[in-house]
């Protein structure tokens, strides 16, 4: 059902349809996946509205105010208007406030961005395209080598290994019965999702734990204690 849904085939399509291809840097579902995700009454209601009709105000924005209006440039823009405020600063705040720790981030201050955002990408990137050429090269010297040249090292929560087991099974449960009393997803297209364990059943998890809380006023025991889990 997925095999022409997934990310190769969403970048084929928006090249296919002349759209603009980064959408951010925290995406999860596809117009594809999306159509066979969500019910018809939801496709009813959006009216036929995409992420890219979502993006391209931003994308017009930007094209008339950066003096770099370069592909990477773009990239970081649209991640600093979406996915930083609403995603990653979001976590950090609630991470640190939980254990009494107020965070700063230095790499934020406005005077600074905006530099960032002035510096060509042939410059931040080489031509190599290498990514934080610039930031490596200007503290070279000053760290070692086998810091500033070593791999990327990652910290995600292994998303799929946990819904292979408890939260999998308490999951479904959740999801089901959300998909019984409401009309956002369909329910078979969840319920591949799971069997796959997939991390975009996560995401929907997520959205049904939210709307029981904030707009059904539902409470959920299963996830009350996370000792449960």
């Amino acid at each position: 059902m997925f095999a022409f849904s997934g990310v190769r085939y969403e970048y084929i399509r928006r090249a296919t349809m002349g759209e603009e291809l980064f959408w951010g840097g925290a995406e999860a579902f596809g117009e594809a996946r999306k159509s066979q995700l969500i019910t018809d009454s939801i496709r009813k209601a959006v009216g036929g509205i995409t992420s890219h009709d979502v993006i391209a105000p931003f994308r017009k924005k930007f094209n008339e105010r950066s003096p770099h209006p370069d592909y990477l440039s773009w990239m970081s823009y649209l991640d600093l208007r979406l996915r930083l405020p609403e995603l990653l600063l979001m976590r950090v705040d609630k991470m640190t406030m939980a254990t009494a720790i107020e965070a700063r981030v230095p790499y934020l201050d406005h005077e600074f961005v905006a530099l960032a955002m002035s510096i060509p990408q042939k410059i931040k990137v080489g031509d190599d395209l290498k990514p934080k050429h610039l930031l490596k090269q200007a503290v070279r010297g000053l760290i070692p080598d086998a810091i500033i040249d070593r791999p990327k090292q990652g910290f995600r929560v292994p998303l799929n290994d946990w819904m292979a087991e408890t939260l999998g099974t308490v999951g479904r449960e959740t999801l089901q019965k959300f998909c019984a009393r409401t009309d956002y997803f369909n329910w078979n297209v969840v319920d591949k999702l799971l069997d796959s364990h997939d991390e975009l059943a996560w995401y929907l998890l997520n959205f049904a734990l939210w709307h029981e809380m904030w707009i059904e006023e539902i409470t959920n025991p299963k996830f009350q204690n996370p000792k449960a889990l």
